[in-house]
């Protein structure tokens, strides 16, 4: 038998400050974090999958950038030295918004960015685009789909938990997305 979990989250540096206070700021117990899993072909497809979905929206096509790829490879170190997406986003750099992938399996086969993605945009069936805004339901995609965003980062961390065989993806997105005064004009309908 087969069993799969998945979890995913999103945050920008101006949500972090509600998060947190919501949620308390006690960090989530520690292990080492996993090894790093990222390689030129997840990259790519994190980049294909990403700028598909764009395209649904006219947004541009993101670049990948260096340096938004080796903060997501230290966030993904970060998050998967934790269960599950207990880290949350402490320690978000504010220059970038990010979202937070996490699969569990009792087989050791790795999560796709494709995976992740396409997880992160199918909250878009819950956006309403007649009242364009955040919603916690809805900040994957909308991170995802942001114009203004032009450089992308995605990291992957794979390994045995104590659990699971866990995943962990993460992307990082400059400039970062889910702007509160600007969701009408960066979040647009999908084309026809």
């Amino acid at each position: 038998m087969n069993r799969t979990r998945i979890g995913a989250r999103t945050l920008t540096p101006l949500l972090l400050a509600a998060a947190l206070a919501a949620s308390g700021t006690t960090p989530a117990a520690a292990r080492t974090p996993l090894p790093d899993a990222t390689d030129a072909a997840f990259t790519e497809d994190c980049l294909q999958a990403h700028n598909q979905y764009r395209a649904r929206h006219g947004a541009p096509a993101l670049v990948t950038d260096p340096a938004a790829q080796e903060y997501a490879r230290s966030r993904a170190a970060v998050v998967s030295a934790s269960e599950g997406l207990s880290a949350g986003h402490g320690g978000l750099d504010p220059g970038y918004g990010e979202n937070q992938y996490w699969h569990g399996s009792d087989g050791p086969a790795r999560a796709t960015c494709r995976q992740a993605v396409d997880t992160w945009y199918a909250q878009g069936r819950a956006y309403d685009f007649t009242r364009p805004g955040y919603s916690p339901g809805t900040g994957l995609f909308t991170q995802v789909v942001w114009r203004s965003t032009t450089r992308l980062g995605c990291a992957r961390s794979h390994g045995r938990g104590s659990a699971w065989y866990e995943t962990y993806v993460i992307c990082s997105y400059g400039p970062p997305g889910n702007v509160l005064s600007q969701f009408p004009e960066n979040v647009l309908p999908p084309r026809p």
